[in-house]
């Protein structure tokens, strides 16, 4: 499967979305494939929350988020140590963000 980055997202831009800071904080804190929060400044992950909130309002599912998420990590960030079982509990964790139609 291929995805293609996205735009870049700003700091404004990630807290300006209703979902902004949750998905920024689920990538920082659960998802972290190099391992650097707590030790790196925390927009390390910045450039991927839109395009992860793009892909809950689509109504993508856990799978295909995860697919993203293992894309990212292995193909775009040139990581070999993905973990698919983790991306889809991360998924999960974010679709959960979704708000229910209606609301």
């Amino acid at each position: 499967m291929t995805f293609e980055p996205e735009g870049l997202t700003t700091i404004a831009e990630r807290f300006a979305h209703p979902l902004g800071a949750a998905v920024h904080a689920i990538l920082w804190i659960e998802w972290d494939p190099i391992g650097v929060s707590g030790i790196a400044p925390d927009d390390e992950y910045d450039n991927y929350v839109m395009p992860v909130i793009e892909r809950i309002e689509r109504g993508e599912t856990i799978d295909e988020i995860a697919a993203y998420l293992d894309w990212l990590a292995s193909d775009y960030m040139g990581l070999s140590n993905g973990n698919q079982e983790h991306s889809v509990i991360v998924a999960r964790k974010l679709l959960a963000l979704k708000p229910v139609e209606g609301d």
